[in-house]
């Protein structure tokens, strides 16, 4: 087995990649960028910088040669919104007015959106992961893709849980072996409160088509979060399979240890991706 981790520079990345050199799984890690590669070593001083493949364009034809030779995927890329620092003057404004519900301003950095990244940047991983022969991608996507007003729809109005369903749906199209994962809240979450994110704690909760989205647990550590793509990657009961995941609260439950036992526990393991009507919504 050979795995290939795109994203691999990125929170969770970092972990999947230290946990796979952890129990000697052959390993390549790919980055866009030296400045990507160093903040890689940096976090995970086991990485041996010549196994990182930089490639700067994902697209096909770039991504093949780095893909050659794996026999998995495991697919982290994600857009990320950057914070319109001027918009926390209305957010602190309405707070003293007392208004409720008022929330900072999100935009996508011009080539970062999440058409380009969460779409035809996996569509385009996927493609050479076909053409490299790779045999099973997992995808980390995100709960929430059946909610079209969720706020991370709105941020920057990128429509991010959209487009990340879409690369899904391709993915299952494709004939490759597949598994999607999509997380709750992963922790820690930015900003001042800090709820203990520790792996290796919790009892991780199997669900489909958003059903945790409002429940009280609907975050997960990204260290568990790793362990279970870890786990992916040699457990037949996960292939060809899209579920959500998240996790209890720390003394509730009983710890997560394997992922073949948590699997045989849920009532489902395939979200229904008829809803919501993507074709229309996107092309609006």
């Amino acid at each position: 087995m050979k795995v290939v981790v795109t994203g691999a520079s990125g929170k969770t990345g970092q972990i999947v990649v230290r946990k796979l050199l952890a129990a000697s799984v052959d390993v390549r890690p790919v980055v866009r960028s030296e400045a990507s590669k160093a903040k890689l070593k940096a976090a995970v001083p086991a990485v041996d910088p010549a196994n990182v493949e930089v490639v700067e364009s994902f697209e096909k034809a770039s991504l093949v040669p780095a893909f050659q030779g794996c026999t998995h995927l495991v697919l982290l890329t994600s857009s990320r919104p950057a914070l319109a620092v001027s918009s926390l003057f209305g957010v602190m404004w309405g707070k003293l007015m007392g208004k409720k519900g008022v929330r900072p301003s999100f935009y996508f950095a011009e080539g970062q959106e999440p058409e380009r990244v969460d779409w035809i940047g996996q569509r385009e991983q996927i493609d050479a992961a076909k053409a490299a022969g790779i045999d099973h991608v997992i995808l980390i996507s995100s709960m929430g893709g059946t909610d079209v007003d969720h706020f991370l729809n709105t941020m920057g109005n990128g429509r991010i849980l959209l487009w990340k369903r879409k690369a899904e749906k391709y993915l299952m199209a494709s004939g490759l072996k597949y598994t999607i994962i999509h997380p709750g809240g992963l922790l820690p979450h930015p900003g001042p409160k800090r709820e203990s994110c520790e792996g290796g704690k919790r009892e991780l909760v199997v669900g489909v088509d958003d059903e945790h989205l409002n429940a009280d647990d609907r975050t997960i550590p990204r260290e568990d979060l790793a362990e279970v793509t870890v786990q992916c990657l040699t457990c037949d009961l996960c292939v060809n399979t899209s579920f959500d995941l998240v996790s209890k609260k720390e003394g509730q439950g009983v710890v997560f240890s394997t992922l073949a036992k948590l699997l045989q526990s849920a009532k489902s393991l395939h979200c229904d991706f008829g809803k919501p009507d993507l074709d229309s919504l996107l092309a609006a």
